[in-house]
């Protein structure tokens, strides 16, 4: 049962890679995470990058478009719309002491922490609304620093993926649905710590 559902989503996967709005889904998913809902866009940038290896960094490019395009606009949402939306999102997430913890760490290192912000289990989303909230951090401090932490996470894993060679790319592929899950349960268990930590 579970091997069946795991080639099933291995098969929508590739599907989906294949789908000529491949590219625009990928943007719209990294904006949509960066700037409100946590689904992570590597979720669809690896089979992206595995069917398209040659591509790697245009599609990695795009990814980083859309994510950080998303901070923008989860900027403006902290700026402008925290007590109306922001807020929501935060509480509907279980976020708040992580945002608490984001808006320190701003004032201890805002770019260090932009660079290590996709490396973390906090949502990026909360990342751009503190960025916003009562102007924690200049636009263009979360602009520069989204675009060069944005590159560094997803170009690290296009390099990974294209550069490590038939070998890696053959277990990535099939693991893939694995990893996967593997990588919605890491999001989900770091909701849930969040969430007791709060």
């Amino acid at each position: 049962m579970l091997a069946s559902r795991l080639q099933a989503l291995r098969t929508r996967l590739a599907s989906l890679a294949q789908h000529p709005l491949a590219l625009p889904a990928l943007f719209a998913v990294a904006l949509v995470e960066a700037s409100t809902i946590p689904v992570p866009p590597d979720l669809l940038l690896i089979p992206l990058v595995l069917a398209r290896p040659g591509r790697a960094f245009i599609i990695a490019s795009v990814c980083i478009a859309g994510s950080v395009t998303g901070a923008m606009i989860g900027y403006a949402i902290g700026a402008t719309l925290f007590e109306n939306f922001g807020e929501k999102i935060i509480a509907l997430l279980g976020v708040a002491r992580a945002f608490d913890h984001v808006l320190l760490l701003y004032r201890e290192n805002a770019l260090g922490t932009l660079l290590l912000a996709g490396f973390t289990s906090i949502p990026f989303s909360v990342f751009t609304i503190a960025a916003g909230f009562h102007r924690t951090l200049g636009p263009l401090t979360l602009l520069g620093g989204a675009m060069m932490g944005r590159a560094l996470r997803f170009y690290l894993l296009a390099a990974v993926l294209s550069l490590g060679g038939p070998s890696i790319r053959r277990v990535i592929e099939r693991h893939l649905p694995a990893l996967s899950i593997v990588l919605l349960l890491l999001v989900a268990a770091g909701f849930l710590l969040l969430r007791f930590l709060s």
